[in-house]
């Protein structure tokens, strides 16, 4: 059943970085046609179903009129460059915001290849050439229910025939060829994702949500890796037979997923792209020649990493959280990708472990100025991606390098950035530089080293200390305020609450105690590392330093 693409549904895809339904008036769920840009001179571009361009319009009254003129020519909305003017609430027909620092020409064209995929996922299933495709149908005949075949990280990469006898949740993902992360996560917290580790068996799946029909999925392994998923969806659990000939079809899958050329349903070009950003990374002769055939030594090479902050584990196992991370970076890298192609197109975006990185260079620019840009960049599209990913990303920005050779530098310094702040929490801003983390970075590889060289937490004064009055006694705690008060004992006394002349006994005890001088630079810069290092969050699941990603990142 073919699946029409709304104006609002376009607009979630592409998504907020770069456009928002400012305005709907009621035909935001009508579907769109096609992409026309409006010329002023002799009102062109009104053409029914289309989404209409208004470049070079002016606000105001002669928006308005050309809201009527599109209602009259069935014209599906308008798209205007932001920020709005009050006018555009009366507007007749829906309106779309635009970002401001895109393009025209590559909105257009944007908005045309998502229309263009839109159109051929409607007719790929029943035209299948694929093997993929052709064992989702021989699956779903034997056991008389629509399939689905994902990837590890849940994209569907095939799926049946006959998937309008399934539910919207299923549409919504094949439409958008992933399962949404706000399912994925409930599914990880109905153990589904744990269920499915443990047993080479089908599961059935209760629904999480109204309106949503049970499930049937089976994980398919290469030894003990599971390389993706069969969902089928069912009214009720299969029966014995049913369920013998889902297991007859896992190894199948499962060479198919091996050699699949689909694994990755972006476009030839793209995934070139990817490829070579990823060489990029990597760095070496290869990376330079990447860079050459990418553009990328043209001028000021700056990096971003785009990554997730912290969050409570919505399971208790690893296998789980890394499907519900994966999925959200894979979203991340689309939107990305879509952000940098309208913004800044000699940009390219590749997806690491645990990170998205986008490679821009701004060509004739001084290196304080490109790194000024990148970070630019780098807010305005984390500051409007909420809505197309929802909340919890940060970004760290690192560069210029003087040339593509140094990118794995620039690449591990905007690492240690991600590092840092995800180790400093929620207070932390969403878009942070090298310059801005610096002590941050700085302490993070100190207490990475302690760890490694088995070093105790505390060793001198702090040591005698602990020895004496245990490791949270009042004579540590007022050592810690005093250090954190720059040695100034009334504000350390204030931070303390205690009168100035306590807190001088006090320190007068920790001198007799643990020997500490406090006229000693040395000593007291111990002591400040030591409790700055104690202070420290420990690891979180997201923290460790990604790997360089190698060319079949996907």
């Amino acid at each position: 059943m073919a699946q029409a693409l709304t104006l609002h549904r376009l607009v979630q895809d592409i998504g907020d970085p770069l456009l928002r339904l400012a305005v709907d008036p009621g035909g935001a769920k009508e579907p769109v046609a096609g992409v026309a840009i409006h010329d002023p001179a002799d009102g062109g571009g009104l053409e029914p179903g289309c989404l209409v361009l208004c470049v070079g319009m002016d606000a105001g009254p002669a928006l308005l009129a050309l809201g009527s003129a599109a209602l009259r020519a069935g014209a599906r909305g308008l798209a205007v460059k932001g920020p709005l003017p009050a006018e555009c609430a009366e507007c007749p027909v829906p309106v779309v915001e635009v970002n401001p620092g895109a393009s025209w020409m590559h909105l257009a064209a944007t908005v045309r290849q998502r229309l263009l995929d839109h159109s051929r996922a409607q007719w790929e299933p029943a035209g299948a050439t694929s093997d993929l495709f052709q064992l989702a149908n021989t699956i779903s005949a034997m056991i008389q229910a629509p399939v689905a075949i994902e990837d590890a990280a849940s994209a569907v990469l095939a799926w049946s025939a006959g998937q309008g006898d399934a539910d919207e949740s299923r549409v919504e993902t094949i439409l958008g060829r992933a399962v949404h992360p706000d399912r994925l996560r409930r599914l990880a917290e109905q153990g589904a994702f744990e269920r499915l580790r443990r047993t080479t068996a089908p599961v059935y799946i209760e629904p999480h949500e109204p309106g949503m029909l049970p499930r049937v999925a089976m994980a398919v392994r290469a030894d003990s890796e599971v390389l993706g998923y069969v969902w089928a969806v069912v009214t009720a659990p299969l029966s014995p037979g049913c369920l013998r000939s889902l297991e007859m079809f896992a190894p199948v899958v499962a060479l198919h997923l091996i050699n699949n050329a689909h694994a990755d349903s972006s476009g030839w070009a793209r995934r070139q792209r990817r490829d070579l950003a990823a060489a990029v990374l990597a760095g070496g002769s290869a990376g330079m020649g990447a860079a050459r055939e990418l553009q990328l030594d043209t001028g000021a090479l700056c990096l971003v990493a785009v990554g997730l902050r912290p969050y409570s584990a919505v399971s208790d196992t690893a296998a789980a959280q890394a499907a519900v991370a994966a999925a959200r970076l894979r979203r991340l890298e689309e939107v990305l990708t879509l952000y940098l192609t309208a913004m800044h197109p000699a940009a390219v975006a590749v997806r690491g472990d645990r990170a998205v990185y986008a490679l821009a260079t701004w060509p004739r620019t001084d290196p304080d100025e490109a790194l000024t840009a990148a970070r630019s960049l780098a807010a305005d599209f984390v500051s409007r991606s909420a809505t197309a990913l929802g909340d919890g990303w940060m970004a760290a920005v690192a560069g210029p390098a003087a040339e593509p050779g140094q990118v794995p530098t620039i690449r591990a310094q905007a690492d240690a950035v991600l590092h840092a702040m995800r180790r400093s929490g929620e207070a932390t801003p969403a878009v942070a530089t090298l310059d801005e983390t610096a002590l941050q970075v700085l302490l993070d590889h100190l207490r990475d080293i302690t760890q490694s060289l088995g070093l105790p937490p505390a060793s001198g004064a702090l040591r005698r200390l602990a020895a004496h009055e245990g490791a949270d006694g009042y004579l540590t705690e007022t050592l810690a305020a005093f250090v954190a008060a720059q040695c100034v004992s009334e504000d350390a006394a204030a931070r303390l609450r205690v009168h100035p002349n306590t807190l001088r006994y006090r320190l007068r005890r920790i001198r007799e105690v643990s020997g500490l001088d406090f006229q000693d630079a040395d000593q007291m810069l111990l002591v400040q590392l030591q409790l700055r290092l104690q202070r420290r969050e420990p690891t979180t699941p997201f923290d460790a330093t990604d790997k360089a990603p190698d060319s079949n990142s996907s």
